[in-house]
């Protein structure tokens, strides 16, 4: 067991009202979980709820990228990305952050493309933009071969399995500023038991479809989590996962409705998802990580509780 006191979980988006955040607090042996909190301004959030003092040791999930593709690292030279976050206000990637609108506005210092859907948008203009063979040469290595899929690699921004749009701006208004007020982040900081002796606030990457599959709540072929009857029966076997947990009244309710009858209910649902994963990981119910190569802690970063070696594949 991790001597962790609060546990927050997000899932994010670039539009605010997709991020949504959950939490749970030890109290006498037990995660009191409460319930989905809509996260309307990511920057007021960080500084009054992640970074809140008083609150003891935290890890916090967030479903976005949180590293750098190897590849692309080894050509601008970053070999650690802990460090490279602070050059990103120098004068070589102020254009960082700023999404290429044409093939001919992508570098290596600006390497998110496209800017908006349009005729013509191709991967093979990022991919030769960068210098690299593939597409599948963007993912970081925790991106390969998951479960089967294909997580979209950080600076592909089209499409609605994209990620690069979400880590922009939690790079932004979360990231920095939290590790620039002493918030460690994970794997490039060192191990979680570590961490939470010494830091007050541990940022880690999740993914709630890995998630999912190690709660024993994956959805089938034929379900959607846009469903709120897809949605409701996975909520019923989160129910009963026999972690140490009890459901703040408010929380039970989101979950014994499937989260509500909208389509967008999916996002408190994710929410939720990975929170449950953290408090199993914290637990000892599951590894947080297998034995991760320098380039994972150094630069490409790892998904919390992604196991290859260890993860059910049925």
């Amino acid at each position: 067991m991790i001597d962790i006191d609060r546990l927050l979980h997000a899932d994010w988006s670039l539009s605010p009202s997709k991020r949504w955040y959950t939490q749970a607090r030890r109290f006498n042996g037990l995660w009191q979980i409460s319930a989905p909190v809509c996260i309307d301004n990511s920057r007021a959030w960080c500084e009054s709820v992640l970074m809140a003092p008083s609150q003891g040791a935290t890890l916090a999930g967030f479903d976005f990228p949180i590293g750098v593709p190897g590849q692309w690292a080894r050509q601008v030279n970053v070999t650690d990305f802990r460090q490279w976050l602070e050059t990103l206000e120098t004068p070589q990637w102020q254009h960082f952050f700023d999404t290429a609108a044409t093939r001919d506005e992508i570098s290596l210092t600006r390497p998110f493309y496209p800017r908006r859907a349009g005729k013509g948008m191709r991967q093979s203009d990022l991919t030769q933009a960068l210098g690299v063979e593939s597409f599948d040469a963007l993912r970081r290595q925790c991106e390969r071969d998951m479960l089967g899929r294909q997580p979209c690699p950080l600076f592909w921004t089209l499409g609605a399995n994209q990620v690069g749009k979400a880590a922009q701006v939690g790079w932004q208004d979360v990231i920095r500023p939290a590790v620039g007020q002493g918030a460690a982040l994970w794997p490039f900081d060192g191990e979680l038991a570590s961490l939470a002796v010494s830091h007050r606030c541990i940022l880690c990457e999740t993914w709630p479809t890995l998630a999912a599959r190690l709660m024993g709540a994956e959805l089938s072929g034929r379900q959607s989590k846009r469903r709120q009857s897809d949605r409701l029966e996975v909520c019923r076997r989160l129910l009963g996962t026999g972690l140490p947990v009890a459901w703040e009244t408010p929380a039970r309710a989101w979950l014994e409705s499937g989260f509500g009858e909208r389509a967008d209910g999916e996002d408190a649902f994710d929410a939720m998802l990975g929170l449950v994963m953290m408090i199993a990981v914290v637990e000892g119910q599951l590894p947080a990580s297998s034995a991760l190569s320098p380039m994972a802690r150094h630069i490409e970063g790892w998904i919390l509780g992604w196991c290859p070696d260890e993860t059910p594949t049925s």
